[in-house]
């Protein structure tokens, strides 16, 4: 080449770099890249000295580029240091403004690499073995139990990381045990999100750990005692319920479900023994709380309410009342008059979704085979117009042969009104009777008592006669027909 052609290459910087490089290599990568450095004069006289140097240098540019073109930049234990200490200096209140943004940055871009090494990124596959070593790093320091207690101070991109994290600890069958384990310990955490799901920055976040951790049996069972608590989680979360807006009332309602129903996300599955043991602390939960939690329910059911709120209380109250966990307290509520004329108001609301959604509930009222006597009261009047708007909505195209089955099934129920409400009056007339019966034996075998009474006397007077004495010779003389035996006998069938 020409020396007006020769290109000069840039120096490398240590800048270039992002990962941390020792003292001693940096000092040797400085002098070996410099114009005048040992490492040209080296090659040039193919010195030993010079070949180690320079396989050192090719096994550090290795090192740096793996890191930096797979995004793995640290080690477990060096990221939850590394976000520990950022954090400090964030909570720190003596820290410059300046500071803190760069500790931001910095503790963002850490926790989104760690999400990285749980879930990946589509490029790069996750490691079984870095899994662990993160989560047991994780367990061991406490680094989440501070990013938990100061969520609502973290920005909006941090506690979505957060969130992220634990839901994958939380989900993980084979590392589960030590989520639950550590929420154990750490009983602030759950009442600490759900306290602040009223930020906005931070309500999603609260929710999905929040869904994700009361799922489990054992993290539920403290927060719902049989004892009635105002305070309990469950009004709490249905107070968030009432918000105006939307948003949160969603999120809210699913937090409600899955406490309640034990719904699971799609990425989520519990075991059978663990899901009957979670319905059934619910349960029992529902049967001590049953007044106060129905009526905070019962106030998002109001006809002139909105009609989302409506239709996801009615899905609530029908998945709790399908439960064959909740049998006490399906029977207790489908026998109460007033929850029944409830459902027939809503009933005549003009939404075809709200109208299903209600004869879901209102089909368990009609098929119960032991009815109580006001609800039968209610139900027969009202025959015919309820078998009326069943066979209106039965005409709906959009509807499944299910309905249809349902409709048949409640339409045979509505036809043994009548039996129901007529069977307790022939019992009590059937009792009437055996009471006359019974009064009209007593009296006949007081008759009977009396007229043997006076039979008994008539003849004692009869044989209790005063009898005169006679003189011989006017004595009557008596036949041979009248022999004394007879004559007695006779007397004594009179």
């Amino acid at each position: 080449l020409k020396p007006s052609n020769k290109k000069h290459f840039e120096k490398p910087r240590l800048s270039h770099f992002r990962s941390p490089v020792p003292f001693l290599l940096k000092r040797t990568l400085a002098k070996n890249f410099s114009s005048g450095g040992r490492f040209r004069r080296s090659i040039r006289s193919q010195n030993p000295r010079g070949v180690k140097q320079q396989e050192k240098l090719r096994q550090l540019v290795d090192y740096l580029n793996m890191r930096k073109v797979f995004g793995i930049k640290k080690s477990p234990a060096e990221y939850v240091a590394s976000c520990s200490r950022n954090l400090d200096t964030i909570l720190d209140a003596k820290t410059l403004e300046e500071k803190k943004t760069k500790c931001f940055n910095k503790l963002e871009n850490n926790l989104k690499d760690m999400s990285i090494m749980l879930y990946g990124d589509g490029e790069t596959q996750v490691s079984d073995a870095k899994i662990t070593k993160l989560l047991n790093e994780v367990k061991g320091s406490s680094l989440v139990t501070r990013l938990v207690m100061n969520i609502q101070d973290l920005g909006f991109e941090i506690p979505k990381t957060i969130s992220k994290i634990l839901c994958y600890w939380l989900h993980d069958k084979e590392r589960v045990n030590m989520a639950i384990d550590y929420f154990k310990v750490n009983t602030q955490l759950i009442p600490h999100l759900v306290s602040h799901f009223e930020r906005e920055e931070v309500y999603l976040p609260c929710s999905e750990v929040v869904k994700e951790a009361l799922i489990h049996p054992e993290l539920l069972k403290p927060f719902l005692p049989e004892k009635n608590d105002s305070d309990n989680i469950v009004f709490k979360v249905l107070d968030y319920v009432a918000m105006k807006d939307l948003a949160f009332s969603a999120e809210a309602y699913g937090m409600l479900d899955a406490i309640i129903n034990c719904k699971l996300s799609k990425e989520h599955t519990l075991s059978k023994d663990k899901e009957t043991d979670h319905k059934k602390i619910v349960a029992k939960w529902l049967n001590s709380n049953f007044d106060e939690f129905w009526k905070k329910v019962h106030t998002f059911m109001e006809p002139n309410g909105s009609h989302l709120m409506i239709k996801q209380m009615l899905k609530l109250v029908y998945h709790i009342l399908k439960n064959h966990r909740n049998y006490y307290v399906m029977i207790k509520y489908i026998n109460d008059a007033s929850n029944l004329t409830r459902i027939m108001r809503l009933l005549r609301i003009r939404n075809k979704k709200i109208q299903v959604m209600a004869f879901n509930v209102f089909k368990i009222f009609v098929a119960n085979p032991q009815k109580d006597q006001s609800i039968i009261d209610i139900l027969l009047p009202n025959r015919e117009k309820i078998a009326k708007f069943f066979k209106t909505l039965g005409e709906d195209e959009e509807l499944d042969g299910q309905f249809e089955d349902d409709l048949e099934v409640l339409n045979e129920q509505l036809g043994v009104l009548d039996k129901l409400r007529t069977a307790p009056n022939n019992e009590d007339a059937k009792a009437e009777q055996k009471t006359e019966s019974n009064v009209a034996g007593t009296e006949t075998t007081k008759d009977v008592e009396s007229n043997t009474t006076q039979t008994t006397d008539k003849t004692s007077e009869m044989n209790a006669v005063p009898t005169t004495s006679v003189p011989d010779s006017n004595k009557p003389k008596l036949d041979s027909t009248s022999s004394t035996p007879e004559g007695n006998s006779e007397t004594k069938k009179q």
